[in-house]
């Protein structure tokens, strides 16, 4: 019974990981870039500027946004997958 919820939470995912490699990466990483332009002109109190430090800052919130995406799509993928896992062992066992 619990094996089935397992595989199902293993299989849901994957298949959200896959799916967010197909559809959501290139839209994760421009969200974190964006907003990490956004933050650095905030503190700056002015548009920010082509230097090191910004370009910097706009990878690595563009790092951020892609690992939070994944997080996000691996976690309600293994979700839907632990959910019908345990329907479709409800359904086997009536």
């Amino acid at each position: 019974m619990a094996s089935t919820r397992l595989i199902g939470t293993i299989v849901g995912a994957l298949a959200g990981g896959i799916c967010f490699i197909v559809f959501g990466l290139i839209r994760a990483a421009h969200a974190g870039g964006l907003s990490a332009v956004v933050i650095l002109s905030k503190l700056q109190g002015r548009p920010a500027e082509q230097s090191p430090f910004v370009r910097i800052m706009v990878a690595a919130g563009m790092i951020v946004g892609i690992v939070l995406g994944l997080v996000v799509a691996m976690g309600l993928g293994g979700l839907a997958g632990a959910v019908i896992g345990y329907a479709l062992t409800k359904l086997a066992w009536n």
